[in-house]
């Protein structure tokens, strides 16, 4: 059964799909070829150049890459063209693994800028999140290894997303002192996953508690939100399409996250658990 997207997945390669189409019709009409060859030639013509274009794209994604010093001091300003390839990227990702986001909420979200968390499922939580996010300049708060990813690595330390060291508190705190200041400063919207990292069992782990003096240093809105689904990716692939859904729960103003972050991070886990469990309850 056909089932229209609401995502904006369906139309990632639309721009690599028409040039190959235009550069199909010409090199048909240029071969000269007649009656039933025409089509043969125009599919395999087509599936050429879009391949072509494809690879000349990450290509020069990658040639731009070389270009940034991943140790440098992380960017305080916003680079709208790195952050575009990142989304593109992650929009391509998300459609050769048949991922189909299903994002509610969103008209929650403030104008300025906040502080997001979520529960941790599965490695591919920022990636669409990432993308239900696009435009929206929200960059994430990292594992350093990231960054060493060819290509990848480069083009997310310039759209902003921060690598924290969680074995050494002192530079995981110069980690939260950079976020919030990119969320004072209003390059972007930060996020984080409190749990640090992604949980195999389904049950949420234990919380660090000092993500959530991001928000507090910044005085920004803290939004909480619940993912579920990326854990079927994997499983999923190639032949099933995998729903996620992505709920935004709930939007703490900055007087509400004041005092200890114990307190703050109690709260926010009861909201995430309160929306898991509602919605496992609607499956049932």
């Amino acid at each position: 059964m056909f089932i229209r997207r609401n995502d904006g997945l369906g139309t990632v390669f639309l721009p690599f799909d028409v040039a190959a189409l235009l550069l199909a019709i010409w090199c048909t009409l240029w071969s000269g070829v007649h009656g039933a060859w025409v089509v043969p030639m125009m599919i395999g013509s087509w599936l050429g150049w879009f391949i072509a274009l494809l690879l000349l794209y990450y290509f020069v994604v990658w040639l731009i890459s070389l270009t940034v010093d991943t140790k440098a001091p992380p960017p305080a300003e916003d680079h709208p063209a790195y952050r575009r390839i990142v989304e593109d990227v992650i929009g391509m990702l998300c459609r050769f693994a048949r991922v189909r986001i299903h994002f509610t909420g969103v008209e929650k979200l403030p104008e300025g800028r906040y502080l997001i968390v979520s529960n941790h499922r599965s490695g591919y939580d920022p990636i669409t999140t990432v993308w239900a996010l696009r435009g929206r300049r929200v960059a994430f708060i990292t594992k350093p290894e990231n960054h060493k990813i060819p290509i990848a690595g480069p083009m997310i330390y310039k759209a902003n997303y921060l690598p924290i060291d969680r074995e050494d508190p002192r530079k995981a705190m110069e980690t939260i002192r950079a976020a919030a200041a990119l969320l004072k400063n209003d390059v972007v919207s930060v996020g984080v996953y409190p749990e640090g990292t992604r949980s195999r069992s389904g049950e949420m782990l234990p919380f660090h508690n000092g993500v959530f003096k991001i928000a507090q240093k910044a005085n920004v809105p803290l939004a909480v939100a619940s993912i579920r689904g990326t854990e079927k990716i994997k499983a999923n692939f190639p032949w099933h399409i995998t729903d996620v859904y992505l709920h935004i729960c709930e939007v703490l103003p900055p007087e509400a996250i004041q005092g200890a972050t114990s307190a703050v991070s109690d709260r926010v886990r009861e909201i995430i658990e309160r929306d898991l469990a509602k919605a496992e309850l609607v499956l049932t």
